[in-house]
């Protein structure tokens, strides 16, 4: 609440140049009170008089005063009726409803393990090598087990396959492999994020597909994002990749520090990155370096497993440099958000709420 004399007229000024903080909670908080109502109605009088001024000296001589005297009261008179109504009406009536941005789920806490045609884990730990697994878990068999694990939001898993690649996989994601690698190539199935460092093997290429991508490599580190309803990624560390659109069968090669992006038209675009902002979740950070406010809000509630709400669609395209400890609790991460004085966040009932400062 604005709470001293000056604070008021500046907030009033900025009211009057700003239609979109007219009709933000905030304001019709600010002009409940009589005295920042009246204050308000003044200036708003004073600044149509003034335009009304402006014209009538362009286009009227003095003697012609009392028609301009008369022009400008009935201007303010008009001014007074159109604000009047939507200043004295209910607060319910105006607010918006907000923009369900994301929404928090109940799917539970658990790394999730399943065997095909056998029953799901749970794992109780956050790093797993295969190698080690199968001999306690699988019996002897000739045909080549897949695995699928699953995170949820919140959790994050750090799997070394049979060959020795190691897969960093984010919240929210899911990665179905071979327990072994037979054949001419080592390929596995990505929905969500992940990492790979892929041991080299110049004669068995290893491939990642993921929702009409296939990211093919013989000895690299790269970074995939394939989530729904949002734009999918493969940006690469070192090495050098292919990747195929398998729906328009063409073909991107990367090249050290570059990012491919297929938005959901579509459309292709490679751009030269911060890599780190692409690969800080695999060291436990939250890592944004000029994003998009939409991206920044996707990546905590993914992590934190709440709703988010936009005030106004408007917002999803601020841009912000952010960056927090993935391991620290989300009203400091929110915190953190608020002082950058961007936009003004509030998290009440597992939803946080993102409005106009």
């Amino acid at each position: 609440m604005i709470d001293n004399s000056d604070q008021n007229l500046d907030y009033a000024l900025r009211a009057i140049q700003d239609t979109q903080l007219r009709e933000t909670d905030e304001f019709l908080q600010w002009i409940s009170a009589p005295e920042n109502k009246e204050l308000f109605l003044e200036l708003m009088a004073c600044k149509e008089a003034m335009i009304r001024e402006k014209l009538d000296r362009r286009h009227r001589s003095r003697t012609k005063m009392r028609i301009w005297t008369a022009a400008s009261v009935a201007a303010a008179i008009l001014v007074l009726a159109f604000l009047i109504p939507s200043l004295l009406s209910s607060p319910s009536s105006q607010k918006q409803q907000p923009i369900r941005f994301f929404a928090a789920n109940n799917c539970g806490d658990h790394v999730i393990l399943q065997i095909d045609g056998h029953d799901q884990q749970l794992l109780k730990d956050s790093v797993m090598d295969i190698k080690d697994w199968q001999v306690k878990a699988l019996p002897a068999t000739d045909t080549v087990a897949y695995l699928t694990l699953t995170t949820p939001r919140g959790k994050d898993f750090l799997l070394v396959l049979a060959d020795g690649t190691k897969v960093w996989i984010n919240a929210e994601s899911c990665l179905r492999y071979p327990v072994a690698f037979k054949g001419k190539e080592r390929r596995v199935e990505l929905k969500g994020e992940a990492c790979f460092e892929v041991t080299k093997d110049d004669e068995h290429p290893f491939i990642v597909s993921a929702d009409g991508m296939d990211t093919r490599v013989l000895g690299t580190k790269f970074n995939v994002r394939s989530y729904v309803a949002e734009d999918r990624h493969v940006t690469l560390l070192h090495g050098k990749v292919q990747v195929m659109n398998t729906t328009t069968d063409k073909m991107v090669t990367l090249q050290p520090g570059q990012d491919l992006t297929y938005t959901e038209t579509g459309e292709a675009k490679v751009s030269e990155v911060n890599i780190a902002t692409y690969t800080a979740w695999t060291e436990g950070m939250f890592y944004f370096d000029d994003a998009p406010l939409e991206e920044i809000m996707s990546s905590l509630g993914r992590w934190y497993n709440v709703n988010i709400d936009f005030e106004q669609q408007e917002l999803y395209n601020i841009r912000l440099n952010f960056w927090a400890n993935r391991n620290t609790h989300l009203e400091e991460a929110l915190e953190l958000l608020n002082k950058l004085q961007k936009v003004h966040i509030d998290y009440q009932n597992e939803t946080i709420t993102i409005k106009h400062i």
